[in-house]
């Protein structure tokens, strides 16, 4: 009989702006969108100041943090058209991944880190989701919210493309709200 093995993630691969970003689970914003985790995110980000809803703030803190140049912008989908990312042809662990809110060409959306997918379900490790910073899970699409993309920063060398399988009863975080 063979013995079946779960896939598993390679964190060993994971780039350092993900595994910098690991070590931020569970830090909770205070009040609407402010605290001081959410100015430092700020500060590191080099965008403005608190209470703008912070998912980009804290994927350009992480970013920044591993030494690499971000969008410097609190819009989510700042990274789509900056010089400074590529459009992937798929997901890689830890690619910035961009969502789109209410319509594609609304402008609004959410942002944070491929984490894996299940189903029709990515998983993200990122800010502002339920209010902290946490993987949750999202909608690869639905009336109101779907994937737009993955990008990843010029300055590093391209990762291999793949989907990362997130297996069922992995312990995660539903996002209840994205804003």
């Amino acid at each position: 009989m063979t013995e079946i093995v779960p896939v598993r993630s390679n964190w060993d691969l994971a780039p350092l702006w993900f595994k910098t970003g690991l070590h931020e689970v569970g830090v909770h914003e205070v009040g609407n969108n402010g605290g001081p985790d959410v100015e430092r995110y700020c500060q590191l980000a080099h965008c403005v100041p608190e209470h703008d809803p912070w998912c980009a703030i804290w994927v350009n803190a992480m970013l920044e943090l591993s030494g690499v140049p971000g969008s410097r912008s609190a819009s989510s989908q700042s990274f789509r058209n900056h010089p400074n990312f590529v459009r992937l042809g798929g997901p890689s662990l830890g690619a910035v991944q961009v969502f789109w809110r209410k319509s594609p060409h609304s402008g609004l959306g959410h942002v944070n880190f491929y984490r894996g997918e299940m189903g029709d379900r990515v998983f993200g490790l990122g800010g502002n989701q339920a209010d902290s910073v946490s993987i949750a899970s999202f909608p690869r699409t639905s009336g109101a919210f779907g994937l737009v993309g993955y990008w990843w920063p010029v300055s590093i060398p391209l990762p291999t493309i793949g989907a990362v399988p997130i297996r069922a009863g992995t312990p995660l975080v539903a996002a209840g709200k994205v804003t």
